[in-house]
């Protein structure tokens, strides 16, 4: 069986700080049939390479290659809100797309294209593949992509059309599934289908020189972006709560975002920078050290002001894949 993954997120290299449950789907698909990805170029990326047992085509959709705003770093969303760069460059970025979902296709017989996010990487697909295709659509939808779609105003109607060409909807939750059903107005199939994670990654590092000492006693750990449903402000709030208690507690948060500077502000007012380490986006080898070192992952996701909020953070089934403990926001 051949496969093509669409998406707009995927990592340069194993290591890489960019999130990788795509990349990781990928991998775990590899083993049991041909799998190519599909994802968007940027400065310095090679437009066709070989990871491992993946082929992976990168299409450029702003040039030069350096004026690419839309598609990395932080996120599509994010580039988007701080950009108008990038908000200009999604009509090229959804016509590049198609036209190379349309030419991998041509050139390949695939059995499946499973797009990751209904937008744009799944409205793209299915305006390349129309309504006569020889491979199935199954369109994977993470949170964002649903959250966007309930704000537009046409919304519904793209995500009608979306479905007049899609097979099968993967939500990985099923609050998002009947989200998604609603937004449809009528019958689809979907499945929830939450982001695998790859056990033989998260066992403990084989030398205790790898453990990670940002404090001297036990630390709470968070990783995600640094964006407003991620809820890091609130955990900030929560460990000044807990100082008076336990005054040696810490706090380990790794990622960055648009909101660093100011969560760096509220850590001083709160008193409690010095119990803080904002160490950026690290590896993902490098994370699962601190996932193995901390005493617990907090995943305070919330409803941010745009009523956005997570899917099924991938963050938190690697977490109990090294045997960390967890506590979870609703």
């Amino acid at each position: 069986m051949r496969v093509l993954i669409v998406t707009s997120t995927f990592p340069l290299s194993d290591n890489d700080g960019l999130p990788r449950f795509v990349y990781d789907l990928a991998v775990a698909m590899a083993g049991f049939c041909q799998v190519t990805v599909l994802a968007p170029h940027h400065s310095g990326a090679l437009p066709q390479e070989t990871m491992g047992s993946l082929t992976v085509r990168r299409f450029q959709y702003a040039w030069p290659a350096r004026t690419q705003r839309l598609a990395y770093g932080s996120g599509m969303r994010e580039n988007l809100r701080a950009s108008w760069p990038a908000r200009l460059q999604i009509p090229a970025y959804m016509g590049a797309l198609a036209l190379a979902v349309r030419k991998l296709a041509g050139s390949r017989r695939f059995d499946v294209i499973n797009s990751h996010w209904v937008v744009p990487q799944g409205g793209a697909t299915a305006m390349a593949c129309g309504r006569r295709r020889a491979w199935a659509h199954i369109v994977t939808a993470h949170a964002g992509d649903i959250s966007l779609l309930e704000r537009l105003p046409m919304g519904a109607n793209l995500v009608g059309c979306i479905a007049g060409r899609t097979d099968l909807f993967l939500p990985v939750s099923t609050d998002l599934g009947r989200r998604l059903q609603m937004l449809a107005g009528r019958a689809i199939r979907w499945e929830a289908q939450p982001m695998g994670v790859d056990f033989r990654r998260f066992s403990k590092p084989a030398s205790h020189r790898q453990t990670p000492r940002p404090f001297e006693d036990d630390f709470i750990l968070f990783v995600g972006r640094l964006v407003e449903k991620k809820g890091a402000a609130c955990l900030l709030d929560a460990l000044s709560l807990l100082q008076s208690e336990f005054p040696r507690l810490g706090l380990a948060v790794i990622g960055s975002g648009p909101m660093e500077n100011r969560l760096r502000r509220r850590a001083e007012t709160l008193g409690i920078a010095s119990r803080v380490r904002f160490l950026g986006r690290l590896g993902h080898r490098e994370i699962i050290a601190y996932l193995h070192a901390c005493g617990v992952l907090v995943v305070p996701s919330m409803v941010d002001a745009r009523g956005e909020t997570d899917g099924m953070p991938t963050v938190l089934a690697e977490a109990l894949a090294a045997g960390c403990r967890v506590v979870a926001g609703r």
